[in-house]
């Protein structure tokens, strides 16, 4: 057979342009405005709240905002598959939203930080809802083919939040106050569901209502998501404890959804026997060794090698667009060639941290910047495609609780290697400044070991079945 034969077998993937500009258009920045509105809240909010804190008081509420936030988005974000099915994507979306411009609100005019803690419960929980769903409404309505080339413009957007959303607060907060910045998502939320609402289907299947809300599961995450936080400001033996705790209340409410008569996660989550439950947790596990790099990134740039602390930004930035940079590179590579870039993913994310290790060991902010955007390329060219072959070999009936589990494991990944890195750090000595680097060249190297079973499993991923063909998901055409 020709070559030309060979290649008419396998069609070129639509390219981040067609989305943008073609018939998809609508829904491609739908789901885009999405992510960026979980994207800006995350960096504007952390961004104004040390302003907050010197009006309102209570700066030992500081950590709290961010992990309040982090734990109730959890909570939205496994819960977003059953509430589709109980009252459908029309109904939940601007609902969804509207709570998002309440939390907004709530913060903007809080008297208190504690109505501030209140205000970010509710933005935590919408902002999961939303984030879920933009990944459910991407296997929807943009289609499977088209994935990989929209986790490239997720990646830009990711990328665009984490440079322009602190210096957006900045210029806000600097020209009126933290609440002006803390109320300016409300704008892009309603364009949100008016984009939304063009995108969704007029005639939707109707919700099953019939399930009772699992409570139980739900708190059983978010109160062990919410212990992990706490573990991660703890150190020693108190610390394993609490971790202990709190991972294994994440296991039970896992467990209970398991024999749940419907699921929050795909039924065989506690497993590895399944390619989708396998994409799921290599996703959880490379966001698990890469949490030292945003947790402490910025603080190393600006205490130990004495840069302001908007250079300190850009720089952790650096593995943001090194993700962005590399995943527009292969968004256009054909699909017999993937199991390479989804491999090469937690290599070259063991490699960075590694590297990052030994940078930080020889004092050295250019070996360190490298490092982050070799980390960066890492996600970049695997994390789409991951995340495509993982919605591609979804069980029957599964096909909504796994692709809005990609955000949900990664954030349970993402609290997990928070806990870990807070606790090997504070082991290490941290925060005492006599010990200097030292805690995070423990952390960074603790991240690179953990990277390497992600290899092994992403190996496994690659050859546990046939690559996904476009047929598992069909395709509704936005208008």
């Amino acid at each position: 057979m020709s070559k030309t034969g060979e290649r008419s077998l396998e069609p070129s993937l639509p390219t981040w342009r067609d989305l943008l500009l073609g018939e998809r258009r609508v829904a491609t920045w739908a789901i885009c405005l999405g992510v960026a509105l979980h994207a800006f809240n995350w960096f504007v909010v952390n961004t104004a709240t040390p302003s907050a804190v010197l009006e309102l008081g209570r700066a030992d509420l500081l950590s709290w905002v961010t992990a309040f936030y982090l734990v109730f988005s959890i909570l939205g974000s496994s819960g977003a598959a059953f509430l589709k099915s109980r009252i459908g994507l029309r109904a939940l979306l601007p609902g969804a939203t509207l709570a998002l411009i309440l939390g907004c609100a709530v913060i903007a005019f809080a008297p208190s930080m504690h109505v501030v803690l209140v205000g970010r419960i509710i933005q935590g929980v919408a902002e999961g809802v939303i984030y879920a769903l933009s990944y459910i409404i991407a296997a929807e309505v943009v289609g499977h083919r088209a994935l990989p080339a929209l986790w490239a413009l997720l990646a830009l957007v990711w990328a665009l939040a984490t440079i322009l959303g602190p210096i957006a607060a900045g210029i806000l907060i600097e020209l009126w106050s933290w609440r002006v910045a803390a109320a300016a998502l409300i704008v892009p939320a309603i364009m949100f569901v008016q984009l939304g609402l063009k995108v969704l289907p007029r005639m939707e299947k109707p919700p099953e209502g019939q399930a009772r809300w699992p409570i139980g599961r739900l708190a059983c995450l978010a109160v062990g998501s919410l212990a992990l936080c706490i573990a991660s400001e703890t150190g020693g033996f108190q610390a394993l404890l609490v971790s202990a705790a709190a991972l294994g209340l994440i296991f039970i409410g896992l467990l209970l959804d398991r024999y749940a008569v419907r699921g929050l996660f795909p039924r065989r989550l506690l497993g590895f026997d399944t390619p989708s439950v396998q994409g799921l947790w290599l996703l959880a596990l490379m966001l698990i060794a890469d949490a030292s790099v945003f947790m402490f990134a910025p603080f190393i740039v600006q205490v130990h090698f004495g840069m302001p602390a908007l250079v300190a930004g850009q720089i952790a930035s650096l593995t943001a667009i090194g993700w962005s940079v590399s995943a527009l590179i292969v968004a256009k590579t054909r699909q017999s060639k993937t199991a390479a870039l989804v491999v090469a993913g937690p290599t070259s994310l063991a490699i960075g941290l590694g590297a990052i290790a030994g940078s930080l060991s020889l004092h050295s902010l250019v070996g360190m910047s490298a490092s982050l955007f070799v980390i960066g390329i890492g996600f970049g060219v695997s994390h789409g495609f991951i995340s495509q072959r993982t919605i591609a070999h979804s069980e029957k009936g599964e096909e909504d609780v796994t692709s809005g589990g990609i955000p949900t494991v990664e954030g349970l990944g993402s609290s997990v290697g928070a806990a870990l890195a807070g606790i090997v750090a504070t082991t290490a000595g941290f925060p005492a400044m006599e010990v200097g680097l030292h805690p995070f060249v423990v952390t960074a190297t603790t991240g690179a070991a953990i990277a390497l079973p992600a290899i092994f499993l992403a190996l496994k991923f690659v050859t546990a079945g046939p690559s996904p063909t476009p047929a598992r998901h069909a395709s509704i055409q936005s208008p």
